[in-house]
């Protein structure tokens, strides 16, 4: 049977097999705390262009609905976020001591923080 600190780790490798939820989390530690979904999904859509030819706008509205059904109810479970289904609001409850590992997979996947020219 898997110890009580290895389930938390399975659980917490689990949530953040996904990019997106990586990609929220890492825009919530790193630009804002409190953020709209439509904001959320621009910012997801605008790092996927490269990776994708889809329309900028179908891809947004795709990301929108992904993160709506699956991806923030995961977090917001996880207790990572909390969620406002009602406002669209996102709200950082904390890193639940994930930050290190939030920031090592954001250089990974490759993101980067904004700068004041950006």
């Amino acid at each position: 049977m898997a110890s009580q600190s290895t389930t938390g780790l399975n659980k917490t490798f689990d949530l953040l097999t996904h990019p997106s939820r990586r990609y929220v989390l890492y825009l919530l530690t790193t630009e804002s705390e409190v953020m709209d979904i439509e904001t959320l999904a621009a910012a997801l859509a605008n790092w996927d262009e490269g990776q994708s030819p889809v329309d900028e706008s179908d891809n947004s509205a795709s990301i929108e609905v992904a993160l709506h059904h699956t991806h923030l109810p995961k977090l917001a479970e996880a207790d990572l976020i909390t969620y406002d289904v009602d406002t669209g609001i996102i709200e950082l409850n904390g890193t639940k001591g994930h930050g290190q590992l939030i920031a090592t997979a954001a250089r990974v996947d490759g993101y980067k923080q904004a700068s004041a020219g950006d």
